[in-house]
């Protein structure tokens, strides 16, 4: 059965998503769990779904969320550096407002959307030549 245009471009942009966000989560060495509360999913279950390529495509904001992670990902890797660098800038405290001494991704895992938000835009603003 054919499906609309539409509907193709939109399940072959979640899939996508989906890949780059695994591997910005494999990278990143995050557990089911983190993943999860990432990208919105109700459990490790559907999470495994998701790799698999057997769940729905996802939503809107799943979608946004996918792209913020991206593009935190980009910004991090857009200077040259250790490969690690952005492991660890992820993963290590950070005095700096907004983080106010727990890591980007503890920032990122407790406050959502909007801190996914936050953070590439922060990125964006530090990579800006000054």
């Amino acid at each position: 059965m054919l499906q609309p245009p539409s509907r193709r471009a939109a399940r072959h942009t979640s899939s996508s998503a989906l890949k780059r966000f695994f591997a910005i989560a494999d990278a990143w060495e995050l557990s089911p769990l983190q993943q999860c509360r990432l990208l919105k999913i109700p459990s490790p279950q559907v999470l495994q779904r998701y790799r698999l390529g057997q769940a729905p495509r996802l939503s809107a904001t799943q979608q946004e969320r996918a792209a913020l992670i991206a593009s935190i990902q980009y910004s991090l890797t857009a200077e040259s550096g250790p490969q690690d660098r952005d492991w660890a800038w992820v993963h290590s405290p950070d005095l700096r407002p907004p983080f106010e001494g727990d890591s980007p991704l503890y920032f990122m895992l407790e406050n959502g959307l909007p801190a996914l938000r936050e953070v590439a835009r922060l990125l964006v603003r530090e990579s800006e030549p000054r």
